[in-house]
């Protein structure tokens, strides 16, 4: 299955406005449906990101992963000439909503009695490349990121299959388009689950994991907040998104 990247980094989920705008200037391809998780009763354990269902999402897992965003950025900046900086925060809660989704994402297909095979996942990725001057470390956290993503759209496109045609229980044979006839399950399924997010990883409201500041400390400190009021000025995606935030707060 083919998915829209950049340079074959691919991140799941609809987002705000605001922030599929700032997902479109960095290059950065969404695509799934999971963007409804009802929050209902979970509270937060210490040390996680976000939990889902009682199952942990590790604050370490995220930070890892935009550890190794930021790097993928910087050698990709490094390498071409090219490229736009990115807010720490933006990966943060972007990475934060994809480890969401992929929970959600199993458990619906485990319920269906549906399967994805590790063999279709290698094949489907076998087109995905990182740069050659990664740190080591990083390139193996984001190439299993990129191997659950690709998994996650597979269990999409298999739902979506399936409810169509209960006999297909695998991904063998399913399509792009297919995702798109699971999303009207996906979303009312996830409204059933239980999620809780941190608040330094990003700001739950109305059933959506939303893209802030992505710091408690951040969002009190004055260039923070100027940055916060450029971007909603800037949300037409124009302006720089990254303007007004202290060099700590970027990457890339």
């Amino acid at each position: 299955m083919t998915r829209p990247t950049l340079n074959n980094l691919t991140l799941n989920n609809p987002r705000s406005p605001v922030v599929n705008i700032r997902t479109r200037r960095l290059g950065i391809a969404v695509a799934g449906c999971v963007g409804v998780i009802a929050l209902s009763g979970c509270s937060m354990h210490p040390g996680q990101a976000a939990v889902v269902n009682g199952s942990d999402i590790s604050q370490g897992s995220v930070d890892d992963l935009v550890h190794a965003g930021c790097n993928f950025f910087a050698v990709q900046r490094a390498q071409s000439g090219e490229g736009t900086a990115t807010p720490i925060s933006f990966l943060r809660n972007l990475f934060t909503q994809n480890l969401i989704s992929f929970k959600i994402i199993d458990k619906a297909a485990a319920q269906m009695h549906l399967t994805v095979s590790p063999a279709i996942v290698a094949e489907k990725s076998q087109n995905q490349s990182l740069p050659a001057g990664m740190n080591p470390e990083d390139r193996r956290r984001l190439r299993e990121f990129l191997l659950r993503s690709t998994r996650a759209d597979l269990q999409q496109a298999v739902i979506g299959a399936h409810l169509k045609d209960p006999s297909v229980t695998n991904a063998d044979n399913v399509t792009e388009d297919q995702i798109d006839d699971a999303k009207p399950y996906l979303k009312q399924f996830t409204l059933k689950q239980h999620v809780s997010v941190n608040p330094a990883y990003g700001t739950w409201r109305h059933g959506e994991l939303l893209d802030t500041d992505g710091s408690l400390s951040a969002a009190q400190s004055a260039p923070a907040r100027r940055w916060l009021e450029k971007r909603q000025a800037n949300s037409d995606g124009s302006g720089d998104g990254v303007e007004g935030l202290p060099p700590s707060q970027v990457c890339g």
